[in-house]
């Protein structure tokens, strides 16, 4: 700082996230955020450079999946943010908190076809939930402040900020006016008393109560009191998306994800929905998730996210903590009336595991996926605590079906209805960033992995190592079981691939890699991909499995008309 505290427009900005309780920037620089580089140097922020723009902002993202805090991307101007575009996409779809900064072109420079120049914020409108420009160096602190606030506040997403190269690189003292500013943090909306009155009608004259808990809930934090509330009335609980762990899969109420609860969630009369929209994801509010007949109980922070594909019978608009601890306190009724109920809940989420282990079991030509993923998923419990990632088509479902968890932020997949793939390996790098002390898994298809797969230089460079489990069917299977489904068994052009042998990538930085052909090699194979991970090398397990093989969940996609 000199003598009359002007500081570096770089540094204002570093110091800006750090004071706003940012952990971690992911970035990959270039001339127009160069200062910001600079300002976390030397401003003492964790900075994570990676290989990709688009990877940046996925990181950012899986951090925040990983922790429940928002994180930050900067990514350069022009061809550097439409690289993050995706990013942002799936982040807001999401609806995770995550800050981007962008280089701009110099105010001087604008309209004269400068490099690198492009309508930035009419770019990103469509992607974000905020979005802004700081056009004034000693405002850079605020800016940076409300970005974050903005994106963390309320229902979560993406907050753009856009610093043009000589704001971002010139010096000035920040703004001091002399009123506070900035925003309450921690503030809690409940629902009206009469909304939770009606809820508690509802959910205690349920013969069949469930509670479905969403991303809503885990960026709420509502763990804690997910589980009081749970205990208190003794309703089941099913959970989607990042909410996975926000109560123990193990719990004696918990059905576990939606994968294997789904069929308690279509048995129940009652279903009270945490955190969650009506979109894609939940069938729009239809069969075979919701019967037509069932009363529905809608939780939600903002109004407008309640109802719309399906009216809910009851709409709470509230903080998903709040109102999950508001309800707790006006139930009267007993904590056992409904364990006949619950029992049959785990017995259909049981029933719905033991039908997966069958497929497995079947006969194949090469590794079978579905077995695949049960070894790795088994894998992976007897080394937790851990990461589980799963990214793919047909690869996720596999990887959701055989993993738990147990913890919040600890069984990470797309949550959003974009079906972004590509996520697996940002996201595995940024949880063991997140938490550098345990082991994390990525269970991944090969198409998905190649898109993002030159991240397991920034895994190498950083320190950060990961264990990827690459399901190799040679092909883009669940494309060309639609295109064979719809066009004939000869139409696949453009859904094969090769036998690629990724594990050779992993050699490439360093780390380690061995390709896998049969069953009883995948055992010794992980052992001794997590064995290198220890010594700080990442791993790529490469399994050659069975092409023809398609979960049943991936078959009927079409069928439910989510598309």
């Amino acid at each position: 700082m000199s003598p009359h505290g002007a500081e570096f427009g770089g540094v204002l900005a570093a110091r800006a996230l750090l004071a706003s309780g940012i952990e971690a920037l992911f970035g990959l620089p270039g001339g127009h955020n160069l200062p910001l580089f600079e300002g976390a140097r030397v401003g003492g922020l964790r900075l994570i450079d990676t290989r990709h723009e688009e990877n940046a902002v996925f990181m950012a993202e899986g951090w925040a999946l990983a922790t429940g805090r928002p994180a930050a991307a900067t990514v350069t101007a022009g061809p550097g943010l439409a690289n993050a575009l995706p990013g942002l996409a799936e982040a807001n779809a999401a609806g995770v908190p995550v800050v981007v900064i962008a280089g701009r072109t110099s105010i001087a420079q604008r309209g004269r076809g400068a490099v690198q120049d492009l309508d930035q914020l009419g770019a990103v409108t469509p992607l974000t939930k905020w979005r802004a420009e700081c056009l004034q160096t000693e405002r850079i602190p605020g800016a940076v402040a409300e970005a974050v606030h903005q994106a963390r506040s309320g229902a979560p997403g993406v907050a753009y900020l856009e610093i043009p190269q000589d704001v971002l690189g010139g010096t000035a003292a920040p703004a001091d006016p002399s009123w506070p500013t900035g925003h309450t943090e921690g503030a809690r909306a409940r629902p009206v008393q009469g909304d939770i009155e009606r809820a508690i009608d509802l959910l205690s004259n349920a013969e069949r109560p469930v509670v479905l808990a969403g991303s809503g809930a885990f960026f709420s934090g509502a763990g804690g009191a997910l589980r009081a509330f749970v205990e208190r009335t003794g309703i089941p609980v099913t959970t989607t998306s990042v909410a996975r762990g926000l109560i123990d899969d193990d719990h004696p109420s918990c059905a576990g994800g939606l994968v294997h609860g789904g069929i308690a969630l279509a048995s129940a009369d009652v279903a009270m929905v945490l955190g969650s929209r009506f979109n894609a994801n939940l069938v729009y509010g239809g069969p075979p998730l919701f019967s037509p007949g069932q009363k529905v109980i809608q939780v939600d922070v903002r109004p407008e996210h309640l109802g719309g594909l399906r009216r809910p019978d009851v709409g709470l608009v509230g903080d998903v903590r709040a109102t999950l601890d508001a309800l707790t306190e006006a139930w009267t009724g007993p904590a056992d009336a409904h364990l006949p109920w619950v029992e049959q809940t785990r017995a259909a989420a049981a029933m719905s595991l033991e039908s997966c282990d069958r497929r497995c079991d079947r006969t194949s030509m090469g590794v079978q996926p579905g077995w695949l993923a049960r070894e790795v998923g088994r894998f992976a419990e007897e080394h937790a605590p851990c990461t589980f990632v799963s990214d793919g088509g047909d690869s996720v479902v596999w990887g959701i079906a055989f993993s738990k968890a147990h913890r919040p932020g600890t069984n990470l997949f797309i949550g959003s209805a974009m079906g972004t793939l590509g996520i697996g390996l940002p996201f595995a790098v940024a949880a063991r960033s997140a938490r550098p002390d345990e082991p994390v898994f990525l269970f991944t298809g090969d198409g998905a992995f190649g898109l993002s797969a030159i991240e397991l230089h920034t895994s190498a460079r950083h320190q950060l190592p990961v264990v990827v489990v690459v399901v190799n069917n040679g092909g883009w299977g669940d494309v060309r079981h639609e295109q064979r489904m719809w066009y004939g068994d000869e139409a696949d052009q453009g859904a094969l691939l090769s036998g690629m042998r990724y594990d050779l990538l992993a050699e490439s930085v360093g780390g380690h890699g061995e390709r896998v052909a049969e069953p009883d090699q995948v055992r010794p194979a992980l052992e001794r991909a997590l064995k290198a991970t220890g010594q700080g090398s990442p791993s790529v397990v490469d399994v050659t499995t069975d092409p023809e093989v398609m979960s049943d969940l991936m078959k009927n996609l079409g069928a439910l008309g989510v598309m």
